[in-house]
């Protein structure tokens, strides 16, 4: 079942991958609506770039008042991608806003999974072999421990293990009347991109820090935000055979997750003692 062609909303939409994700579905005949901390400025001007059907609400993904305006009066919501996310320090201190990082990338996911969740189920049955779709926005972080990012890292993992979860929770519910499982038409998922260049992590942000330096080194460099968001769209939103976890990577590409497989995750894990991660990754990868 292909994701519905109505409403998306996307929280942390101004942003560089928020952006990329609002064009690919309207690309695709749907409309937008943008859930950002930006002023109301700013999301009006992403708005006249994106075009098209988009609308911009102001919102905390962290205050739970906020996100269910949200929701508000989204009747024909087919799509929801929890993309907000901060790196909430610089790596000197690994622990520096801690709590922030938490409440956006973990508490942020979940209330717009459960509130996603409560407007399809006040929406009429799919009746046209469609379904809706819950995108998570995780990381490469949350398969393989980025040692330069430890709360980062827990906080993309727990998106992950949210995300298998839901993934089979979401599909099914029992019916009573039969005392059996019944299809939902929901579908969730999570793209895990390494490392897209958007306003957390570019060329300014990697010069401040050689180690995050490196680890983006191992993945291949930097991908850009509309090669994630059309990997997340062809392989998760739009096919309804996808699985949970798709990874995104410049060195392995496009696939879905085989945990252990990919073949830095040794390289990254042991980066902070690896002086030479192209040559450490050209021998894992059997390469000259």
């Amino acid at each position: 079942m292909a994701c519905q062609r109505g409403l998306a909303l996307i929280t942390g939409g101004c942003g560089g991958l928020g952006m990329a994700f609002a064009r690919s579905w309207l690309q695709r005949g749907g409309s937008v609506r943008l859930a950002d901390m930006v002023s109301q400025k700013k999301g009006d001007e992403a708005c006249q770039q994106l075009g098209g059907n988009t609308t911009f609400v102001s919102c905390d993904v962290t205050d739970k008042e906020q996100l269910g305006e949200a929701f508000a009066n989204a009747e024909d919501l087919s799509l929801v991608i929890n993309n907000a996310g901060i790196v909430a320090h610089d790596g000197a201190d690994l622990f520096e806003n801690w709590e922030p990082m938490i409440g956006i990338n973990v508490d942020g996911v979940v209330n717009g999974t459960r509130l996603a969740l409560e407007t399809f189920e006040g929406q009429k049955p799919i009746e046209d072999g469609t379904s809706r779709v819950i995108l998570n926005v995780g990381s490469m972080a949350g398969l393989i421990p980025t040692t330069v990012m430890p709360v980062y890292t827990a906080t993309k993992y727990a998106v992950v293990g949210f995300t298998r979860a839901m993934h089979v929770a979401a599909s099914k519910r029992y019916d009573p009347s039969i005392k059996k499982n019944v299809p939902t038409g929901i579908r969730v998922h999570a793209v895990c991109p390494s490392f897209a260049d958007t306003g957390m992590v570019n060329a300014d942000t990697l010069a401040k820090d050689p180690r995050n330096k490196r680890t983006v080194e191992l993945f291949g460099g930097l991908l850009t935000p509309d090669f994630v968001s059309e990997a997340a769209f062809e392989k998760c939103v739009d096919d309804p055979a996808a699985r949970a976890i798709l990874r995104v990577t410049p060195v392995d590409g496009v696939k879905f997750d085989e945990p252990g497989a990919h073949p830095v995750e040794k390289a990254v894990r042991n980066n902070a003692i690896r002086a030479d991660p192209w040559g450490t990754l050209r021998k894992i990868m059997g390469s000259k």
